[in-house]
Order: structure tokens, then C-alpha cells, then sequence
């Protein structure tokens, strides 16, 4: 058996170890299956509720299929060919502040946001309008995969640290998640008990589905939402202060229409400011105008990025952009973006 961890960066750990779950649930069998089959395990020893997609042979080739919850502590079942490739790719659920977490590998398999998908490994993604994720293999016959981070939980102390987390997305003043069921923690959840009016003696289950509930409400109140209102597809990036440092990232897509959200935590103390390219039919793309007299500058660059501080950008092989500060309550802000919010770029602007 296997234990595999994430950290902040998606580092994949393997590490030796036994596995059991306090909860265990069956995942229907594929009816493709065919062969001897063999029961295979991945169990959640994360503070993270997590959705896995699985890959092995169904039918006459390797298709991914998900996807399944798991919570903390808890374990699914599927029904797997006994040998033949095995992968498996899990991410933390939506209702989680903090940006998506990703237990993955580096085996590139299509997936989408439909409940049950399933997804043949010879499709190509961008023709089936599927979002790529890179799955880990997993030896064939391996009876248990465990998902952990760093602080290896355990099933027990996982159960707890995934209340702790969720009451913590919920805004409850959890400052902790250490698995630790003290004082701070029993009192909060017996104040989340009241303010939902759940009963005392609510079962461990229906309690983690309630927590859930309140995070995703919560979750969805809080951020930085970008809408796209303008004629052509909009590329943003954004830049933020966190700890005393500026931070800029980039690139996410919005076409015309769509809202996406670059931040999903409190903007509290942040100082958000935001830049944004618009693309136009044969034509030059277009800039965000901005709207100080003495913009702000941070570091961007052609592709994904993340960069630290905003100076020496030139000297780290960033490019320098001009953001446009976001106007933003403690918690939220939602910024739309239309065909007046962009200029012609300069000769040399960058795209994404």
C-alpha cells in the first residue's frame, strides 16, 4: 500500500505505510469490467474534502472516469481489474478557501465538471472541450492508495482536522488544523451545532455534509470575481499584498460572458489589483486601461506566472504592467469588465 501527499506546490510523496477508514463506501462497478477483478481502496487521510478520478482499463482501452467524493477519513471502493495500468487523480473540493489542491502525476488524461464523466485516454481534449488533469500511476494490484498531506493525519485525526478546516472555510475562528479534537474545536462545533440548529448528537457524516454546506455558502461570498462583459475572450492576472510582499499571478480565461474568480478568500488587508488583455479578431490585442495617474506596476509574463515582489521584474525575465486597482469590502468584489475597459496595446504587450 501506498500513502500519497500534497503539498502547497502539488509535490507528489510516496511513503510506506497501512491504511484503515472509519467510513467505506462502495463505488458502483463499471459494467465494462471484464476479467478477474480485484476491490482497490483510496483512502482520505487529508483535512481536505476530496473528488478523485480514477483510470484503468474499461472496455477495450484505459478511460478515466469520476468523479467521487471522499471525505476526511473516510475511504471509497472500486472495483478494479486485478492487473493492468491503474491511475488516479484527486483534487480538494470547491467549498475549500484557499485555491484548488491537487494529488496528481504527471500522466495527462481528459476530465470534465459533469458528475459521472467518463473519458477515453485516446480523446483529445481540446476537440471534446475537456480540461486536462495529470493523474498518478498506481502500482496494479495495490489493494490500498492513501492521500495525505505533510502532517500525516491518520484516519482518526483527519476526521477532525477536515471539521476543523470546514468550520474554518465556514468563518468560525479556527486558527489551527492540527487534528487535535481540544477545548477551541468542540466549543466551535457546538456553536456551528446551534446556529444550524442541528441536534448534539448528530452523527459524524451528516455533521461533515452540514460543514460542507455552510463552506460552499461561505466560499461563494468572499473573493474576487471577473466578469467578462465584452465582445472577445478575456485573459486576467492579478496582483496582491500578503505578508508585507507583493505577489502576481497569472493567467485565467474568461470568454464572453463567463465570470471567473481569480481569489477565493477573504480580500481583507489584501490590496488587489488587477490586468487584463482582450483578444480581438484580426486585430492587436488589448490592454486594460488603467485609471490612476500613476498606475501601479507589477511583473507578468507570456505564460503562467507567479511572481514575487514587483520590482527587479526586467531582471527575473518578467515583462512590467501597468494594474488597475480593485475597490473591494473586507470580503468580496466583483469587477465587469466590457469593450470600454480596453486600449489598444503598444507595440510589444503581452498576451498571456
Amino acid at each position: 500500500m501506498r500513502k500519497l501527499g500534497v503539498a502547497i506546490l502539488s509535490v507528489l510523496l510516496c511513503l510506506p505505510g497501512m491504511a484503515s477508514a472509519q467510513q467505506v463506501t462502495p463505488i458502483p462497478v463499471d459494467p465494462t469490467l471484464v476479467g478477474a477483478t480485484a476491490q482497490w481502496q483510496v483512502c482520505n487521510e487529508t483535512s481536505y474534502v476530496l473528488r478523485t478520478a480514477s483510470a484503468f482499463l474499461r472496455g477495450s482501452g484505459v478511460a478515466a472516469k469520476g468523479w467521487d467524493e471522499v471525505l476526511p477519513g473516510a475511504c471509497i471502493v472500486i472495483t478494479t481489474p486485478a492487473s493492468g495500468p491503474r491511475f488516479l487523480f484527486a483534487e480538494s473540493i470547491a467549498a475549500h478557501q484557499g485555491g484548488v489542491r491537487e494529488w496528481k502525476g504527471t500522466t495527462p488524461l481528459c476530465v470534465d465538471e459533469a458528475a459521472d464523466f467518463t473519458a477515453s485516454a485516446t480523446e483529445d481534449c481540446t476537440e471534446t472541450e475537456r480540461a486536462v488533469r495529470n493523474f498518478f500511476a498506481v502500482r496494479p494490484g495495490e489493494p490500498v492508495t492513501t492521500l495525505i498531506e505533510p502532517s500525516e493525519f491518520g484516519t482518526k485525526k483527519s476526521v477532525v482536522a477536515g471539521q476543523q478546516r470546514l468550520l474554518r472555510d465556514s468563518g468560525y475562528a479556527i486558527t489551527r488544523i492540527d487534528g487535535l479534537p481540544g477545548r477551541k474545536t468542540a466549543r466551535l462545533l457546538r456553536a456551528f451545532r446551534k446556529d444550524q440548529g442541528l441536534d448534539a448528537d448528530i452523527d459524524e457524516t451528516s455533521l461533515m455534509r452540514a460543514l460542507i454546506a455552510t463552506a460552499a455558502d461561505a466560499e461563494a461570498a468572499v473573493g474576487l470575481d471577473v466578469c467578462n462583459q465584452s465582445s472577445g475572450a478575456v485573459w486576467a492576472a492579478i496582483a496582491t499584498r500578503e505578508d508585507g510582499r507583493w505577489r502576481s499571478r497569472g493567467w485565467w480565461q474568461a470568454d464572453p460572458g463567463d465570470c471567473i474568480r481569480p481569489i477565493d478568500e477573504p480580500l481583507i488587508e489584501r490590496d488587489v489589483h488587477l490586468y487584463a488583455v482582450q483578444e480581438t479578431e484580426g486585430g492587436a490585442d488589448k490592454r486594460l486601461r488603467t485609471v490612476a495617474t500613476v498606475p501601479a506596476q507589477f511583473c507578468i509574463a507570456e505564460s503562467k506566472f507567479d511572481a514575487l515582489g514587483n520590482d527587479m521584474c526586467i531582471e527575473q525575465g518578467y515583462a512590467v504592467a501597468s494594474f488597475r486597482p480593485v475597490s473591494a469590502d473586507d470580503k468580496a468584489a466583483r469587477v465587469r469588465l466590457t469593450d470600454a475597459d480596453f486600449a489598444e496595446q503598444t507595440p510589444g504587450g503581452l498576451r498571456r
